[in-house]
C-alpha cells in the first residue's frame, strides 16, 4: 500500500495534456517534477514526437530508446547531449568523451577505462564505506534532519573526489561548481553566467591538478589516467594529454556528484511512500541492491539523453528526418508497460537490472558500478540507523537543472 502524495510536489504545467494535443516542454521549470502522465501519452499517441515550438524530436518507448542508443552512427553525440546544445545544430569541438563519437570516443574510452575499471579501483570499497558512515554518524541521535542536504548531497562528491585525488578540503568545492553549472533560472533553459564561470573554474582546476599528478604521481585516478597507454594497430603508443585527463575528471566528478545524490533522495521518498517495500528491506539487507535498481527505474536521475540524427531513421510511430535534434526519454522508457508490469508501482521484488538509467551502448556510464556501490552502502547505513522515518512532505524541494531530476531537500523525522 502506498501513501497518497497528491499535492505534495507541484505537477508540471509544462507537461499538461489537452484532449487534442500533447504539450511536452522539457524546458518547463517544473516538468521533471512529475512528467509521467505526459510520458504515457507520448508512448501511446506520439512515440515519435515532434515539438514544433523548439524543433526537436523525442523517443519515448523503451525499444526505440534502446535502438537509438545502439546506433551511434545515425544518432551521434557530438552535437551535445542536452537539448539547449542540440538545438544549435552545430557539432561540438571538445575532448569531453561524452560528446565524442566513434572512433575517437572508442580510443579515449579504452584509455580511461584502464584507470577507472572496477578492477582498478574496486579495492577502495572500505574507503567509500568509511566516508558514508562518517556523514551518517553526524546525523545519529537527531530526530529531524535532511537526508539530501545533510547527507546525500555531500558524500558522493567526497567519494569521487577522493578517488580522483582531489586534496581534502577542496572536494566540496567540486560539488558547488557542478550545482552552479547545472542550475537553470526560471524561464531560461541556458546555462547562467555564473554557471559558465563555474565550468571554466572547474576545468582550470582539474587541468592544473592533471599537470601536478603527472609530475608527482600518487596512484589515484588522475595519476593513473596520466599513465594510461594504448598501443594502436601500428604498434604506436597513445596517451591521454593533460587536457584529456582534465576533461574526463570534470565529467566523472560531475556525474559522481549528481547521480547518487538524486538517486538516494528519490529512494528515501519512495520508501516513505511505499512503507511495505521499506519493510522488505528491514527484513533482509540483501533486498537493497534490488531496491536501488527499482528506484533507478522509477526516477532515473538523468531523465533524457540527447542525440543528433545524421540521417533519416524510421520507427514504428514515424520517421525522424536527417539533421534533427532528438532526445531519448529514459524516464519514459523505464516506465514502458510494454516492458514492465505495473510500471508506475515501486516494487523492489521486480528483479533484474535497470539497463537505461546510466546510459546505454557505447556511452554507457563507466562509473555505474561505483554509483550502485555507493547507493547500496548508503541505504545499508540508513536501514541500520533509522528503521522508521517519515518524510516531511511540505519540506520537499526539487532541483531546477537541465536534464537532471531529483530532490535538493528531503527532510525527515525519525522517532
Amino acid at each position: 500500500m502506498s501513501r497518497d502524495y497528491t499535492g505534495t510536489v507541484p505537477v508540471s504545467s509544462g507537461g499538461s495534456v489537452s484532449h487534442d494535443s500533447i504539450e511536452f516542454d522539457p524546458f518547463s521549470d517544473t516538468f521533471f517534477d512529475d512528467p509521467y502522465e505526459t510520458y504515457a501519452r507520448l508512448r501511446d499517441e506520439a512515440p515519435v514526437y515532434f515539438n514544433e515550438k523548439y524543433g526537436f524530436y523525442a523517443l519515448s518507448r523503451h525499444a526505440d530508446v534502446v535502438a537509438a542508443h545502439g546506433d551511434p552512427v545515425r544518432f551521434v553525440s557530438s552535437y551535445g547531449i542536452t537539448l539547449e546544445l542540440l538545438l544549435q545544430k552545430q557539432p561540438m569541438h571538445t575532448n569531453m568523451m561524452i560528446v565524442m563519437d566513434p572512433p575517437e570516443h572508442t580510443r579515449q574510452r579504452k584509455l580511461v577505462s584502464q584507470a577507472f575499471s572496477r578492477n582498478a579501483i574496486g579495492s577502495l570499497e572500505p574507503l567509500i564505506a568509511e566516508v558514508i558512515a562518517g556523514y551518517l554518524d553526524q546525523l545519529s541521535g537527531r530526530k529531524e534532519f535532511d537526508l539530501v542536504a545533510e547527507f546525500a548531497a555531500l558524500f558522493p562528491v567526497e567519494v569521487i573526489s577522493t578517488i580522483l585525488g582531489v586534496p581534502a578540503g577542496e572536494r566540496q568545492q567540486v560539488r558547488l561548481w557542478v550545482d552552479t553549472f547545472l542550475h537553470r533560472e526560471e524561464g531560461n533553459p541556458n546555462t547562467t553566467q555564473e554557471g559558465m564561470e563555474a565550468s571554466l573554474n572547474m576545468a582550470g582546476y582539474f587541468l592544473d591538478l592533471a599537470r601536478l599528478k603527472r609530475r608527482e604521481p600518487d596512484g589515484l585516478l588522475i595519476s593513473k589516467l596520466t599513465e594510461a597507454v594504448l598501443v594502436d594497430d601500428d604498434g604506436r603508443e597513445q596517451h591521454l594529454s593533460d587536457e584529456d585527463v582534465a576533461a574526463f575528471s570534470v565529467l566523472i566528478a560531475g556525474a559522481g556528484s549528481e547521480t547518487v545524490t538524486k538517486l538516494i533522495g528519490s529512494g528515501v521518498v519512495l520508501f516513505d511512500q511505499y512503507p511495505d517495500q521499506w519493510a522488505l528491506v528491514q527484513a533482509d539487507k540483501a533486498a537493497i541492491p534490488h531496491a536501488v535498481e527499482e528506484a533507478l527505474r522509477m526516477h532515473p536521475p538523468s531523465q533524457y539523453q540527447g542525440r543528433f540524427a545524421m540521417s533519416a531513421v524510421e520507427f514504428d510511430g514515424g520517421t525522424i528526418p536527417a539533421q534533427s535534434p532528438v532526445i531519448l526519454l529514459t524516464g519514459s522508457a523505464t516506465r514502458d508497460p510494454r516492458v514492465y508490469d505495473g510500471p508506475d508501482t515501486f516494487d523492489i521484488t521486480r528483479g533484474g537490472r535497470t539497463t537505461l538509467a546510466f546510459g546505454y551502448g557505447v556511452h554507457g556510464c563507466l562509473g555505474a558500478w561505483l554509483a550502485r556501490l555507493e547507493s547500496n552502502l548508503a541505504f545499508e547505513g540508513i536501514r541500520e540507523r533509522w528503521p522508521r522515518y517519515e518524510v516531511q512532505r511540505d519540506g520537499l524541494r526539487r532541483v531546477n537543472m537541465s536534464n537532471v531530476a531529483g530532490y535538493s531537500h528531503v527532510p525527515v523525522v525519525a522517532p
